[in-house]
C-alpha cells in the first residue's frame, strides 16, 4: 500500500464519520407524533355567482360558526397529514330590489389532506391542502319576512365538494399537549345550481379563522444522542 492510497483511505474514513455524526445530531431531537384535535372557529362564507350574461352579483358575507375533529400525523422530516369531519354553516346575502336576500347553509364536512410542518421548535409553522366533501344538512332562503326550504324543493345542490388550504401555527405545550391556530381559504367547485338551463352558476367561497387542541397519541421517538 503506497502512501498516497493509505492517506486516501483515511481522508475518506475521517468524512465517513463526520458525516454518521452530523446525521445522528441532526436526526436526534426529530420525532413523529399522532394526535387527535378538536377546533372550533369562525366562517366568513359568500358565493361567487354568474348568470346566463356572465353578469356577477355582489354577495355580502355571512358570519357564522364552525367545529371539526381530526386526527393529525406529523413526520420526523416535517410531512403533515390530517384527515377530520365536521359541521360549519355556509350562505351569503345581498339586496336585491331593497330587499334583502340570504342563504343559510348547513353542511357536513369530510376532509383529508397533506402538508408541511416546521418541526423544529415548540412553535411550529405549517401549511396543508385539504380536498373535502361536504352534505347539506340544511339550506333556507330568506326574502324579507318569507322563508323558503330550498333543500327540499331542490333548489340547490345537496353536496358540493372543493379544496382548503390552510396556514397555521402549532405550539406544543407539553409532549402530549398543543394547540394551535390556523388560516382557512375554501373554494368549493361544485356548482350549487341546479337548473342547468338557465345558465347561471353558484359556488361556495370562504375564510375561517380557526382555535384548536391537540392531543398526543403516540409520540414516535426515533435516532437519539442521549
Amino acid at each position: 500500500m503506497n502512501k498516497f492510497s493509505f492517506i486516501g483511505k483515511t481522508t475518506s474514513h475521517i468524512v465517513l464519520q463526520f458525516a454518521v455524526c452530523v446525521l445522528m445530531g441532526f436526526t436526534g431531537s426529530l420525532v413523529a407524533q399522532s394526535s387527535i384535535a378538536f377546533d372550533a372557529g369562525q366562517t366568513f362564507s359568500k358565493f361567487k355567482y354568474s348568470d346566463g350574461q356572465g353578469a356577477i352579483k355582489d354577495f355580502k358575507y355571512n358570519i357564522n360558526g364552525c367545529f371539526g375533529l381530526g386526527y393529525q400525523y406529523v413526520a420526523p422530516n416535517g410531512l403533515f397529514i390530517r384527515a377530520g369531519v365536521g359541521m360549519r354553516k355556509g350562505g351569503a346575502s345581498l339586496e336585491y330590489n331593497e330587499t334583502t336576500v340570504e342563504w343559510k347553509l348547513q353542511y357536513l364536512d369530510v376532509n383529508a389532506g397533506i402538508g408541511y410542518m416546521l418541526n423544529r421548535w415548540r412553535a411550529k409553522p405549517y401549511l396543508t391542502v385539504s380536498p373535502f366533501f361536504a352534505y347539506l344538512l340544511k339550506g333556507e332562503q330568506f326574502i324579507g319576512i318569507s322563508k323558503y326550504d330550498i333543500l327540499a324543493n331542490k333548489s340547490i345542490a345537496g353536496h358540493d365538494f372543493g379544496v382548503c388550504f390552510a396556514p397555521g401555527l402549532k405550539v406544543e405545550v407539553s409532549n402530549t399537549f398543543s394547540f394551535y391556530t390556523e388560516f382557512r381559504q375554501l373554494t368549493g367547485l361544485q356548482n350549487l345550481e341546479t337548473d342547468s338551463g338557465t345558465g347561471q352558476k353558484s359556488y361556495n367561497r370562504g375564510f375561517s379563522v380557526h382555535l384548536g387542541i391537540a392531543i398526543a397519541l403516540i409520540r414516535y421517538n426515533y435516532v437519539t444522542t442521549q
